[in-house]
């Protein structure tokens, strides 16, 4: 698993759900390769299997979470 920083968090009004339906719906990923989304004010940490992780970053910066785009990193 490796995990991607989103920038936007609670103070954004995302909530982890948004979070998954982006990733599961329209970026085409199953739940089983998404793992445990951590949520801080200002940020969104989510673990992803490590094959699909650059795959989901580029989904991530091309797609919106509740209307808005996002800004996402891969951490090491």
């Amino acid at each position: 698993m490796m995990t991607l920083c989103i920038d936007g968090g609670r103070k954004a009004k995302i909530r982890p759900g948004d979070i998954l339906g982006a990733l599961t719906g329209e970026a085409g990923f199953s739940a089983d390769q998404i793992g445990k989304i951590d949520l801080t004010p200002s940020h969104a940490y989510v673990a992803i299997a490590a094959a699909q992780a650059k795959k989901a970053l580029i989904r991530l910066k091309e797609g919106k979470i509740k209307g808005k785009s996002v800004r996402a990193i891969l951490l090491k």
